[in-house]
């Protein structure tokens, strides 16, 4: 019989990173690289983690698949990011390799794209570099929603749950590609299985369909039975208030960076690959009416 795979991931208590662990627990064996252990099965990481260090503990726990989906989500500029995730993600990858593991994820994002214009996309965008060259498998991910409250989707749906008058950027129609939890999951299953091995660029992981953000919030108000008016606010007033709040040492719950990654996205995602596979996740609003994927 087949011994179970030993997967590592990164940011296991974090949104996406338990999306992933739950997805797996049934097929692996789920280890979670995490900044503050509280259990057998959870190793300490940070982004400043010795690579030596970590890598014995690695290849002492027999781990086959390296799965990295943590961000630092405070970091607000470029030279923040580049010192923490993009050199953390090196050391991290050459642990790996050097504790033998051969199999390597990169969680990345729809927002990372030659010619992005947001910090988070153009760090993201670094990693894939250093991944691919690694021999890893890069995943770039729409809008993850689901029954979950994290992520950026849990907190629209917090807004809209506590306001009356619901802020927009622009008039709202912006396009937005969503993925829901349960797709992500299947997807990383079937990358740990190998379903995508020689893939040598990044898999752009979205329903293609695109949805307008204010459709969005309307469809979440719907489930929410709440009754909101969306207020159209210029772009450039909310990241100006969003960068001033930031200067003065505040966290608010969007970041001036997340409306760059809004405003200047990717005009045209590739969809070729997870297409090439078979694989397309279910439109918007369908979950729990029609299956998971088409």
């Amino acid at each position: 019989m087949k011994p179970l795979p030993v997967v590592a991931i990164t940011g296991a208590n974090g949104y996406v990173g338990s999306v992933i662990a739950n997805a797996l627990k049934s097929d692996a064996r789920v280890l979670g690289l995490v900044r503050a252990p509280d259990g057998p099965d959870q190793i300490m990481w940070s982004f400043d983690t010795d690579p030596e260090r970590l890598s014995r503990r690695l290849r002492d726990n027999g781990v086959t698949h390296l799965i990295h989906a943590a961000w630092d989500m405070k970091a607000t500029s470029l030279p923040q990011l580049e010192q923490t995730c993009v050199n953390g993600s090196r050391n991290l990858f050459t642990a790996a390799r050097s504790a033998g593991i051969q199999e390597l994820i990169f969680i990345s994002s729809i927002s990372a794209f030659h010619g992005a214009r947001s910090a988070y996309g153009r760090s993201k965008l670094e990693v894939e570099a250093t991944a691919l060259q690694a021999g890893g498998l890069v995943l770039r991910l729409g809008l993850v929603y689901g029954e979950l409250d994290g992520g950026l989707f849990g907190n629209l749906r917090r807004v809209v749950r506590t306001s009356r008058f619901v802020p927009v950027i622009g008039d709202g129609k912006k396009p937005q590609y969503l993925l829901h939890e349960r797709a992500l999951g299947h997807v990383v299953r079937c990358a740990v299985q190998g379903l995508f091995a020689g893939e040598i660029n990044p898999i752009t992981l979205a329903h293609p369909q695109a949805v307008k953000f204010k459709d969005i919030l309307l469809h979440i108000a719907a489930e929410e039975g709440r009754s909101v008016s969306l207020v159209p606010v210029p772009w450039t007033i909310l990241y100006v208030a969003l960068w001033s709040a930031e200067q003065l040492g505040l966290r608010p719950n969007f970041r001036s960076d997340s409306i760059l990654s809004f405003v200047f996205q990717n005009d045209a995602p590739d969809f070729g690959q997870i297409r090439r596979h078979g694989i397309e996740p279910s439109g918007f609003g369908t979950i729990g009416h029609k299956p998971l994927l088409n």
